[in-house]
């Protein structure tokens, strides 16, 4: 049986999204899964999140195997031990209504993208209420 680690994915990652492709090989544990955090948007199509004890962030969470995790750090722009990553890795509580998991999720480690905070609570919501 292969190692896995538990991602909690909040933008461009999420079932229908444009960059769920990169989950396929991955297990969805969680698909109303929410962590503590604010989202913002920099005009990307993907969205920044920091990590804030006042907000709530939904998203899903995957089991993913523990090779395809070097994947996802280069697809996010995350070197273990860089000092100019977009984003960092990091494990954080995930919430669901029955369940409570410790699992990795990226955080933007560039200030300057955080110019637009989004008021909803999750992005694919941000998204919706832009069309």
């Amino acid at each position: 049986m292969k190692e896995t680690v538990l991602v909690f994915v909040y933008g461009s990652l999420l079932k229908d999204e444009v960059n769920h492709y990169m989950m396929e090989n991955c297990s969805c544990i969680a698909d109303d899964a929410w962590i503590f955090g604010r989202l913002y948007d920099a005009n990307l199509e993907y969205p920044f999140l920091i990590i804030d004890d006042h907000k709530k962030v939904f998203g899903e969470l995957y089991e993913v195997p523990i090779d395809e995790l070097t994947v996802l750090d280069e697809f996010e722009d995350y070197q273990p031990n860089g000092v100019d990553n977009l984003y960092e890795r990091m494990v954080v509580p995930v919430y669901s209504d029955n369940s409570t998991w410790q699992a990795f999720v990226y955080v933007c480690n560039q200030e300057d993208m955080l110019k637009n905070e989004v008021i909803e609570e999750s992005w694919r919501s941000f998204r919706n209420n832009r069309r």
